[in-house]
């Protein structure tokens, strides 16, 4: 509704300065020059709406990039663009019953339809389980929460991970596993020691196994490396006693294609009637939408905040102006020219140094934009993560062009609404005794 908003209030503005242009452009030139006439004053006033721009700037490109940044986070981090369940799974605490049981046809029957094929970037079916996993020779034992993966798919999927010792799962064979950089410190493993592993299977029995530790890793995510582990798809099939797959991942070859692909998904799985339902990945990531709300809320507060301050530095000038310019305002009523002149000039003199604010906010938004993203700027780590990042400003975002512009415009133009009225209805026979 904003975002609507600030276009019909743009469009109305562009209409009347058109307009002014048209049909009265002894009034727009008049407005233009008179900006010269206070340089000092519109020297200062145009600074403070460029200031305000570059922060809105600055700081939309810096969210821009963090959202960024976690999102291809969690897309990557074994979550996909898209997910595929079985409805149940969501309604029972039991998952094993609520398995894709004919896994292998189905992922056969997406990656072979044209409409869906040409999307996907790869495919992949994962089992999660959960359990007890002890090291026999330090006599040590933790609960882990761990997902059968298939290896080369998983190269994509998990692209965020860190390898801290050993290799991943690609080239493996059957009987080996990787462990999170947590659990492998609380049980003294290390690289090509053997796990014993158990399960409760699908059917409700132990599952046992006894696995060779191939590699440690990261995914900078603390309780996650404090409990997971990772096996070979058919490993954990063997190991739950089953053919099925927790969920279907489905990683893209565009994220912008993400609502179309789902569309055609929800199609083909209507038409071939399959017990399936969508989930994208910001539907399952809460932390996502909790960190988007926050940041979201704080540049909704800085533009708040700047279009307050670009109102108030406008209403003050201009009021200075009318005391000022009281004999020359009363003069033009006096020669002949209307109070809707007057509004006409007080507007597009608003409007005029709004557009120079705007394009200043952008030349100089662009230029700190550059020197900061020379080196980047060095992050902590966000909650609950264990690795920092160097934060960048996004400045490829239309979006943020439109709004880093169009705020001051629009800000401007409505700080001389009050101001134009007022200097339209000064008396002429008063305002001539002014001195």
């Amino acid at each position: 509704m904003i975002a609507t908003g600030s276009l019909i209030a743009a469009a109305l503005i562009s209409g009347f300065v058109v307009y002014c242009l048209l049909c009265s452009r002894e009034i727009a030139l008049f407005a233009l020059l008179n900006l010269f006439r206070h340089k000092r004053r519109s020297f200062s006033t145009l600074m403070a709406i460029v200031i305000g721009g570059v922060a809105i700037f600055s700081w939309g490109g810096f969210i821009h990039h963090a959202f960024w940044i976690l999102k291809e986070q969690t897309v990557r981090m074994n979550v996909g663009h898209i997910q595929l369940y079985n409805p149940l799974w969501f309604q029972t605490s039991n998952k094993n019953l609520s398995l894709i049981n004919d896994y292998q046809t189905l992922k056969a029957e997406i990656e072979s339809h044209p409409d869906l094929a040409a999307y996907i970037a790869t495919l992949s079916g994962q089992l999660e389980f959960t359990g007890i996993i002890s090291h026999y020779e330090n006599e040590t034992s933790s609960y882990f929460s761990g997902v059968g993966i298939e290896p080369v798919p998983a190269l994509k999927l998990g692209a965020f991970e860190k390898m801290l010792s050993g290799s991943d799962l690609s080239r493996v064979r059957k009987e080996e596993m990787t462990l999170g950089s947590g659990l492998a410190t609380t049980l003294n493993a290390h690289y090509a020691d053997w796990l014993d592993l158990m399960v409760v299977n699908s059917r409700g029995g132990q599952g046992a196994i006894s696995l060779k530790l191939r590699g440690i890793f990261s995914s900078g995510i603390k309780d996650y490396d404090d409990v997971a582990i990772k096996v070979p798809l058919v490993t954990a099939q063997r190991m739950m006693d089953t053919r099925g797959v927790s969920k279907v991942l489905i990683l893209l070859k565009d994220d912008a294609d993400l609502p179309l692909f789902r569309a055609k998904l929800q199609q083909f799985i209507n038409e071939k009637n399959l017990p399936l339902t969508i989930r994208s990945w910001k539907e399952i990531s809460l932390f996502y939408q909790q960190v988007e709300s926050l940041l979201s809320g704080i540049y909704l507060f800085i533009q708040v905040m700047v279009a307050v301050i670009v109102i108030f530095m406008i209403s003050n000038a201009m009021a200075m102006n009318i005391v000022e310019r009281t004999r020359e305002i009363t003069t033009l009523r006096a020669i002949g020219l209307k109070p809707t002149h007057i509004i006409r000039l007080f507007l597009l003199e608003g409007i005029v140094i709004g557009v120079l604010g705007g394009a200043g906010s952008l030349l100089a938004g662009f230029a700190l934009a550059g020197i900061v993203n020379l080196q980047g700027i060095a992050m902590p780590p966000s909650p609950g993560q264990t690795h920092g990042y160097t934060a960048f400003i996004k400045t490829d975002s239309v979006e943020l062009w439109a709004v880093t512009f169009l705020l001051p415009v629009l800000t401007s133009a409505l700080a001389a609404i009050l101001p134009s009225l007022r200097a339209s209805r000064l008396n002429i026979a008063d305002a001539f005794k002014f001195s």
